[in-house]
């Protein structure tokens, strides 16, 4: 389901916050079952963002998307939604993190996507690390 993404444009409608003037990117994998995405504005080409499949680095990852996110994305079921995350980038890149507080969520049939804020209460932050198991080697 999530390869119907691969080179297909996305809708955003101003909602990746701080980036509002920006609503169309190209969705694109980094290679094949890999859980790297790229967004790269078609308006400007120094926009673009490194996304993850959150659920492969916090198996225990899980929100809701509310009534009102999902009639502005058209979700109509469960298995038109996938949900990804934005990396803040770092060397090394092991140290890198990513904003579980507010997932990119996309209708992949339609091709309408959201940047979602979780409540506070969700116990996620925006700068929750990749890779904790190096973080906590580091002692960090």
């Amino acid at each position: 389901m999530l390869q119907l993404l691969h080179e297909k444009v996305i809708h955003f409608n101003g909602s990746i916050l701080g980036f509002e003037e920006y609503d169309e990117f190209i969705f694109s994998f980094a290679e094949e079952d890999s859980p790297y995405a790229y967004l790269q504005s078609l308006k400007d080409d120094n926009i673009g963002f490194l996304l993850v499949i959150p659920f492969v680095f916090y198996s225990d990852y899980a929100f809701e998307v509310d009534d009102k996110d999902k009639a502005a994305l058209g979700i109509v079921s469960e298995e038109e939604v996938a949900a990804f995350t934005i990396v803040t980038i770092r060397e090394p890149f092991t140290k890198s993190s990513t904003n579980l507080l507010a997932p990119i969520v996309v209708n992949t049939t339609s091709g309408q996507a959201r940047q979602v804020v979780l409540p506070p209460r969700s116990n996620y932050s925006t700068n929750e690390p990749l890779f904790k198991d190096a973080h906590e080697e580091s002692g960090d």
